[in-house]
């Protein structure tokens, strides 16, 4: 079987290990004879040349000091970690992370599940790991949990979230407590509020939208799709025909108190 390949090499990835090979051809030196030079085995630098594994912090900074490339192959190195996390969120989903951070005030419904930037991370690795492999799966909450940084900044984008009674409750058992301490966390910050619609609301909207607003720019919506499929719209009537329709499932919700109320039963009665 042949050997498989770190999902399909960034052009970042290519450059690094062209230019990690040349230059040890340059120098004749074997495989063997860097790895000992480097501190690691010659195994895993012939799973960085043919792409079975990604190259590491430490080894572009073992090869700039040994080959006194000047930061070459860190720099490289860190431009493929950027095009290795836009190239594992869905492409329908990246201009919706690429606009979160900018955003002064994001207003979001969730019917099915607590949204990414609340998620804690065992949840979120619940969430991303159906279906898909544990190493992408590690990368994919590091991703999430870096998107969260917007909510600790010293000051924070406005959040308003809309989420359904039975999200919360349905949270595997499991994750329950520590997602209800950290949406409970969340209520007490001034500019971020969460919102529950009781079970009896006559909310019937099953797709989860938000809508961000900016400074300079104009407001921009996200609509959820099916299988990562989702789309940012820009069309001013669409995005404010959305902003509309969050205020209107907004009236149907609880009061922030009573949110918080709910929300801390469910949790104790875990």
């Amino acid at each position: 079987m042949a050997p498989t390949r770190d999902c399909t090499p960034s052009v970042h990835q290519e450059t690094f290990v062209s230019e990690m090979r040349a230059r040890r051809e340059a120098a004749k030196l074997s495989r063997n004879k860097l790895a000992a030079a480097l501190g690691c085995t010659p195994q895993w630098l012939a799973k960085v040349e043919a792409y079975e594994k990604p190259p590491s912090e430490g080894l572009a900074d073992d090869l700039d000091t040994y080959f006194q490339a000047g930061g070459m192959f860190r720099r490289t190195w860190e431009r493929h970690v950027v095009a290795r996390k836009r190239g594992l969120i869905p492409s329908g989903f990246r201009p919706l992370a690429e606009a979160e951070p900018d955003a002064t005030h994001i207003s979001i419904y969730e019917p099915l599940l607590v949204t990414g930037l609340l998620q804690t991370e065992e949840y979120a690795r619940f969430v991303l790991g159906a279906g898909m492999r544990a190493d992408k799966v590690d990368e994919l909450v590091a991703i999430r949990m870096e998107r969260q940084a917007i909510l600790q900044r010293l000051e924070p984008p406005w959040l308003f979230v809309l989420i359904r009674e039975a999200v919360i409750r349905d949270i595997r058992s499991e994750f329950r407590v520590e997602q209800c301490k950290r949406l409970l966390d969340v209520m007490e910050h001034p500019k971020l509020a969460i919102q529950i619609i009781p079970a009896d609301a006559a909310v019937f909207q099953p797709c989860g939208f938000q809508v961000l607003g900016f400074k300079q720019a104009p407001d921009v919506a996200y609509v959820d799709g099916v299988g990562r499929h989702g789309q940012i719209l820009t069309e001013p009537s669409d995005v404010q025909e959305l902003g509309i329709l969050f205020d209107v499932i907004r009236t149907a919700a609880l009061s922030a108190a009573e949110s918080q109320c709910m929300v801390r039963t469910i949790m104790e009665n875990t």
